[in-house]
């Protein structure tokens, strides 16, 4: 039996959907929402953990946070063991509410590093308020964090010992996870599919 036009369509966009959903899950994981800077761009100043008490705040335009990566680079590494530390996500103001904490991430000493810091999930936050980011260093040793001043970031500014610095800005992007599509879900695309081409006769 010949396939009619619609339901080839059809079973062409299907087949083409589950192709994309399974090929291209891995580059789709992170989207980004709020960002100072470009993941191709050379940073040249820093703050330091933990001689200063740091934040970045921002105003996301998504309804969740999910991650946030900064630039670092460790000189004092611990006596080798690397330096730990988190980033808390602060409500309304550089000491307001934590609504949550990242993972804590290890960072030994060598070159400029991006480090991506996750949160336990997408955390809910409200589009067009004022959030902050508190990088914390939870071991001996020391980093430095990547700073951008003057900085083009308009939407929140880099807050350095209780002081809002109006000029600059931690580099910074943050956004959300997006899940990767299950087997479930494939699962149930190859179900939908088999029928049509049984009622189809392919």
């Amino acid at each position: 039996m010949i396939l009619k036009k619609r339901e080839c369509r059809g079973v062409s966009v299907l087949v083409l959907w589950i192709a994309s959903v399974s090929g291209s899950s891995a580059a789709q994981d992170l989207l980004v929402d709020q960002a100072s800077g470009t993941t191709d761009e050379f940073i040249q100043a820093f703050s330091p953990l933990p001689d200063n008490q740091i934040a970045q705040s921002f105003t996301p335009s998504l309804s969740a946070v999910g991650f946030v990566q900064f630039r670092t680079v460790v000189f004092d590494d611990n006596n080798g063991a690397g330096v730990t530390f988190a980033v808390n996500l602060r409500e309304g103001a550089y000491n307001g509410p934590t609504l949550s904490s990242t993972a804590p991430v290890v960072i030994v000493r060598g070159p400029i590093q991006s480090g991506t810091f996750y949160f336990p999930d997408n955390i809910s936050v409200t589009p067009g308020q004022l959030y902050f980011f508190e990088p914390v260093l939870l071991s001996a040793g020391s980093t430095d964090i990547g700073t951008k001043s003057p900085s083009s970031y308009l939407g929140g500014d880099l807050w350095s010992n209780g002081l809002k610095d109006q000029q600059a800005d931690l580099w910074f992007r943050e956004g959300v996870v997006v899940p990767e599509p299950s087997a479930a879900c494939l699962l149930l695309a190859g179900l939908v599919l088999i029928p049509i081409l049984r009622r189809s006769g392919v």
